[in-house]
């Protein structure tokens, strides 16, 4: 059930995108109807299609959704706008841990590592949206696969003069597929049929019926399908509608897609066709039109003509058109450049200040935090469909102690044995690790209770990020060498980075990280010296992944001063009161690790 909520959520979102940019796609076709070529009206729409099949798309500062926001609803557009749910616990030495008095309970429940309670709305709908997708899926194969055996019956064309124009037309347009001619009743329009092994179907008679100018023209229009590959798109575009079954925005713009492809159709054909039979080419639709009957249409089909509607339409192109118009030229290159920016990236992150008093989503963290009992508190965090995580606000700094493999240097352990070998109560995975072999030394420096318990640096003077509490439980980030780590009164460090929030300070001002999304895991420190362990799961439907900048934000919403990112991806693991709560993307599960830092009673 998680996994169908989590891809219905997804399909949400990416209507919701969809249908915004179906919009602003229909504008521009408005505004520039007369001055770009049919060609261009037909590419605009395949972004429609790249956003639809996107996960998620690059931040700009180009794209649209920065003036475009989903505010106050569960779609969430703006990556380090985060919704917050907490529980909080408190541990004493003397009891078991207890879920602290003043919990606003609302949706939140106390059992939430493995998933929150979902509305049964939610799930009513989900099942819903699911179903049909599978009814109409169903009755789509079924259907196709009918036809499919109908057009087995059909006559193989082997007219010779037929089949020579064939060719001819092939080798106008560069087609190297081969392509046969089916004869049939089971259709009452020429079409095209088919991307792996095209067949061009004709109705039985057809002959008869044209002239060899006019059956040229048509093969033409259908090997032009084939020569744009618009069979493949059709297919794809059609799994789109099923998709999103529900969005008549999405059907509508598929429905124009659809349209304007046999006008850039035409516009091929009559780029290899003589001038002086451009007329005639129209007269062919024309004629067509007069024996016209409905057909039934299936995804893979291509038609001639689709619907009568939009006859007016593509004779009034094919009367204007002129040999150059099909071509590229520099205007319409450049607007679908400009508008794949503005349309397939996401907004772009802007950087949120630890003193920002007029965040919201730092006011839901201040009014969460105001029970002073509470030694650690658990956040369950949630950046609408891209990510989860989970974060532990950890009261007194000097408990932060690093732990590491009893077997170091020739294998790892997982970060819940660490965790439980040493009896803490939290722990997160930290430093990076080198396993040739599988011996898992460890990289850089880990040092214990003001010990070096690993060291592969050269020299004590060369410097590595690192992250290192003191003797007083003040953390350090940044780029140290051993030297300075001593002088400084180091207890607890591991080597790794980069730093993420310097004094209050985010490192990241550009771009996201250009570590990419994935899995995290990293710690910050508050001003009154609260250490922050966070983790975002990643790599699963549920939760695609964070970026650096992401996870900096949510640090610098959570009033972090300082702050450091930790080894991620598939090491990505937080234990918390006996068990991992988050979701490790390993194959195996929880992967082992060199080192964590834990949270000792």
């Amino acid at each position: 059930m998680l996994l169908l909520i989590s891809i219905f959520k997804w399909v949400l979102y990416s209507t919701a995108l969809a249908s915004i940019l179906s919009l602003i796609i229909l504008l521009f076709k408005l505004l520039l109807k007369d001055k770009l070529g049919v060609r261009w009206h037909y590419a605009i729409w395949l972004i429609l299609i790249i956003r639809l099949l996107m996960p998620y798309g690059l931040q700009s500062s180009l794209s649209i959704f920065n003036i475009i926001n989903f505010k106050n609803t569960t779609i969430t557009q703006v990556p380090y706008t985060i919704t917050y749910k907490a529980i909080k616990i408190f541990h004493n030495k003397e009891s078991n841990p207890t879920v602290a008095p003043n919990l606003v309970k609302s949706n939140l429940q106390a059992n939430t590592s493995d998933a929150d309670q979902i509305p049964i709305y939610l799930q009513l709908i989900s099942c819903l949206w699911l179903l049909v997708v599978i009814i109409i899926a169903s009755y789509t194969i079924v259907m196709t696969m009918k036809l499919k055996c109908k057009f087995k019956k059909g006559h193989v064309c082997n007219n010779k003069k037929v089949l020579l124009l064939l060719l001819q037309c092939k080798n106008k347009l560069n087609i190297k597929s081969n392509i046969r001619i089916i004869n049939t009743n089971e259709i009452k329009s020429p079409c095209i049929y088919g991307f792996i092994k095209p067949k061009l179907l004709l109705p039985i008679g057809t002959y008869n019926f044209l002239n060899k100018n006019e059956l040229e023209f048509i093969i033409l229009h259908e090997l032009a399908h084939v020569k744009r590959l618009d069979i493949i798109v059709s297919c794809i575009s059609g799994v789109l509608q099923i998709i999103h079954w529900f969005n008549p925005i999405i059907w509508y713009s598929f429905y124009k897609m659809s349209n304007d492809k046999e006008l850039a159709c035409d516009a091929l054909a009559l780029s290899h066709v003589n001038c002086e039979n451009y007329i005639n080419y129209g007269k062919t639709i024309i004629k067509l039109l007069e024996s016209y009957k409905k057909t039934p249409q299936f995804y893979g089909m291509s038609y001639i003509i689709n619907n009568k509607s939009q006859i007016k339409r593509r004779i009034t192109m094919i009367s204007l058109f002129k040999k150059n118009s099909y071509k590229w030229s520099i205007i319409p290159i450049v607007t679908l450049t400009l508008l794949g920016g503005i349309m397939l990236t996401n907004a772009k992150n802007k950087p949120v200040l630890a003193d920002n008093k007029n965040n919201q989503t730092t006011k839901a963290i201040t009014n969460l935090n105001n029970d002073s009992k509470t030694n650690i508190e658990r956040y369950n965090i949630s950046n609408g469909l891209k990510f989860t995580g989970y974060a532990l606000i950890i009261k007194d700094p000097t408990k932060i102690k690093v732990g590491y493999s009893n077997k170091l240097g020739k294998q790892g352990e997982l970060t819940s044995n660490i965790a439980q070998d040493n009896g803490a109560i939290a722990a997160i995975n930290a430093g990076g690790f080198t396993d040739p072999d599988k011996n898992f030394f460890p990289s850089g420096v880990i040092m214990h209770d003001g010990k070096i318990i690993y060291n592969d640096l050269k020299e004590n003077t060369i410097k590595k990020d690192m992250v290192a509490f003191n003797g007083t439980g003040k953390l350090l980030v940044g780029s140290y060498s051993l030297n300075e780590l001593n002088k400084l009164n180091i207890t607890e460090a591991i080597s790794f980075g980069p730093a993420l929030i310097v004094n209050g300070k985010p490192t990241i001002t550009k771009g996201d990280g250009s570590w990419g999304i994935a899995p995290r895991t990293a710690i910050g420190q508050k001003k009154d010296g609260s250490v922050i362990l966070l983790t975002i799961d990643g790599r699963s439907t549920k939760s695609i992944g964070a970026t650096l900048r992401e996870v900096q934000n949510i640090l610098l919403d959570y009033g972090a001063v300082n702050a450091s990112n930790l080894d991620g991806g598939s090491s990505s693991t937080m234990y918390y009161n006996g068990k991992v709560i988050n979701n490790p993307c390993d194959i195996s599960g929880e992967r082992k690790v060199a080192s964590t830092f834990m949270v000792l009673p």
